[in-house]
């Protein structure tokens, strides 16, 4: 009979539950539970589609700001255009962060739901859900909201250092 692999390190050990841990079921009937298991698909959904508003609100913004860009440097830079450009493009990061960081905590209000169902199923399905760091997903997202933020603010800042070296226009 072959050996079970024991981890070797202790806090691996302690995190694992044992294998003959009978799977304890849900409290609920079978009528709320389904109901539970509706509302878990709908906030997982409604999380994912809050990280795709949040990637779109980035892209678009990137995409303005670029746009603009490319507006301004084709007008005079004593033009009112030219000025409103780079005024847009200031606004438009702005909107855009705003959005990144609404769609973030929609997504935690969307975690909250998930942690308060999961609460209530049985206990092998809570020790799934539990594999994962909720540190180190925190802290995945923390990096992927400032790495978007990063974007956005770069854009507008190499946008505004590309248009303020573009020549003066000469005085007629």
């Amino acid at each position: 009979m072959a050996k079970e692999a024991k981890p070797t390190n202790p806090k691996e050990a302690s995190e694992e539950p044992p294998a003959d841990e009978p799977v304890v079921a849900s409290e609920l009937d079978e009528r709320t539970h389904a109901e539970m298991l509706v509302l878990y698909q709908e906030a997982m959904e409604t999380s994912r589609y809050g990280k795709a508003q949040q990637w779109r609100a980035m892209a678009i913004g990137v995409f303005a700001i670029v746009a603009l860009g490319v507006l301004a440097a084709s007008v005079r830079k004593d033009e009112m255009l030219f000025r409103i450009a780079q005024f847009l493009s200031v606004l438009i990061g702005l909107a855009a962060i705003y959005l990144m960081v609404f769609y973030q905590f929609w997504q935690s209000t969307e975690r909250e739901k998930l942690a308060r169902i999961t609460a209530r199923f049985s206990n092998l399905a809570r020790s799934v859900r539990g594999i994962s760091s909720a540190r180190e997903a925190s802290l995945r997202r923390v990096v992927v909201l400032g790495f978007m933020i990063l974007v956005v603010i770069a854009a507008v800042a190499l946008e505004i250092d590309y248009l303020s070296q573009l020549p003066q226009p000469p005085n007629d």
